[in-house]
C-alpha cells in the first residue's frame, strides 16, 4: 500500500509541474498584453489640426494638443493663424464698414483647451466643448494701396468659447474636426482709421472652422 501510495503521490507531482509548465507561457502572454495596455493608455497623445480659410478672418491656422492618450476627454495646447488681404465673409465679420477696403489678419496667437463629451458610434463621432485665449493682430488698407499712410493696426486680446465634433473613421488617428461659436474681442476695441474711412473692430463675432486632424 506504501508503494503505491508514494507512485499515486508522484504522479500528482507531476502532473502539478506539467500543469504550471503548460500555463507559464499562457500566463506571461496575459501578463504582456496587461502592461501593453497599460502602456498604451498611460501613452500621451499628440494632436495636430489644419485649418483652411475660417470665419475668423485666416487663411490658413494650426492648433497642436497634447493629451494623457489618444482617446482622452481632456486636451490642451497652442493655436497660431494668418491670414492674406480680402474683403471676404471672414473679414466683415471681424469688421463693420469694410466697404472698398481690404483687412489682413496678421497674426493670431493663443492657448486653447478641449473637452471631450461623449464617444458615439464606437468613438467615430465626438461632440467636444473648448475655449480659446490669446492675441492678434490686423491690419486695414484701403483698396489697392500700398502707401503706408493709408494703413492702419490694431492688436487685441480674444476669447473663444467654441461648441464642436470630431469625426474619427473607426476611432483612427485621421480625421475632421469642425468648430463654432462666438468669439469677443477685448484690450484694443477701436476703429481702424483708413484716409477719411473708420473701419470698427467688433467686440463679439461668430467663428466657425474645418479642420484636418491627426493624432500621433
Amino acid at each position: 500500500m506504501r508503494v503505491e501510495s508514494k507512485r499515486s503521490m508522484q504522479w500528482v507531482k507531476a502532473a502539478a509541474v506539467g500543469a504550471a509548465v503548460v500555463s507559464a507561457p499562457a500566463m506571461a502572454q496575459d501578463v504582456g498584453y496587461s502592461s501593453t495596455g497599460q502602456e498604451q493608455q498611460r501613452r500621451g497623445a499628440f494632436l495636430l489640426e489644419l485649418q483652411p480659410p475660417a470665419l475668423d478672418g485666416s487663411l490658413y491656422g494650426v492648433r497642436a494638443e497634447v493629451a494623457p492618450s489618444k482617446d482622452s476627454r481632456l486636451a490642451f495646447g497652442l493655436l497660431g493663424r494668418a491670414g492674406g488681404w480680402s474683403r471676404s465673409l471672414g473679414a466683415k465679420a471681424r469688421f463693420s464698414n469694410v466697404g472698398g477696403h481690404d483687412v489682413k489678419l496678421n497674426f493670431g496667437v493663443g492657448v486653447d483647451g478641449r473637452y471631450t463629451l461623449a464617444f458615439l458610434a464606437d468613438g467615430t463621432v465626438r461632440p467636444f466643448v473648448g475655449v480659446a485665449l490669446g492675441l492678434e493682430e490686423f491690419v486695414a488698407r484701403r483698396s489697392g494701396a500700398a502707401a503706408p499712410d493709408l494703413k492702419d493696426y490694431t492688436t487685441t486680446a480674444f476669447l473663444e468659447p467654441t461648441l464642436g465634433v470630431m469625426w474619427r473613421p473607426g476611432s483612427g488617428r485621421v480625421g475632421l474636426s469642425a468648430r463654432a461659436g462666438p468669439g469677443f474681442t477685448f484690450t484694443d476695441v477701436r476703429e481702424l482709421q483708413v484716409g477719411s474711412s473708420n473701419l470698427g473692430l467688433r467686440t463679439v463675432y461668430p467663428t466657425a472652422s474645418l479642420g484636418l486632424l491627426v493624432v500621433l
